[in-house]
């Protein structure tokens, strides 16, 4: 079976994405941060047991490096994260997962084990250590609800106010492996030590 990926992120243009760490690390180097997780990400899931998509604001086309993106890119709707995830669920039938472009972590073993998760759950949540969650799927078996009413998003409660609405609506849920986003200067100079 085709595992279908989308690959969330606001595109690289001064203004419009990782604003909070822009102003730590500067725009130059916050962006090719950027870029160049999305063409490791890009590579990893290249090939055919994958579908990759990209989940894009606010254009339809970019290019990183050495990769032009102008195919299966689709427009970030809705005026918070909630509503831009519910889009896309609403748009697809068969299960997939979303995941952002801060997490330099991701692995092929981990999204298979997140799509195995998705085999007994409505919905699988990677969480991440500062209280939010870096990855989304959903299953398609059963219909839900909106799941996202009332969540605080990028604070430390986003991923408790999700649980808590999960468990009101009685939808089932696992969690795959917790990672780390890079959203500060902190994450990042951590980031950089792993490297070395």
């Amino acid at each position: 079976m085709v595992k279908k990926i989308y690959l969330m992120t606001k595109l690289p243009f001064k203004g419009f994405f990782k604003t909070r760490l822009s102003k730590e690390i500067g725009f130059l180097v916050a962006r090719r941060l950027t870029l160049n997780n999305i063409e490791k990400i890009y590579k990893v899931f290249l090939g055919k047991r994958y579908s990759f998509n990209l989940y894009v604001f606010p254009k339809t086309s970019f290019r990183t490096f050495s990769i032009s993106f102008n195919k299966n890119l689709i427009l970030q709707k809705g005026s918070d994260l909630g509503k831009k995830i519910w889009d896309l669920y609403n748009a697809n039938e068969k299960s997939f997962v979303l995941f952002g472009s801060d997490i330099p972590e991701i692995d092929a073993n981990i999204i298979n084990s997140a799509f195995n998760l998705l085999k007994t759950n409505d919905i699988v949540i990677g969480p991440t250590k500062d209280g939010g969650f870096w990855l989304i799927g959903f299953s398609y078996k059963r219909k839900i609800s909106f799941p996202f009413k009332k969540v605080r998003w990028s604070t430390k409660n986003t991923l408790n106010d999700l649980t808590t609405n999960l468990d009101m609506l009685k939808i089932r849920y696992a969690f795959s492996k917790k990672l780390t986003d890079i959203d500060n200067l902190k994450d990042y100079c951590d980031y950089m030590k792993s490297l070395s």
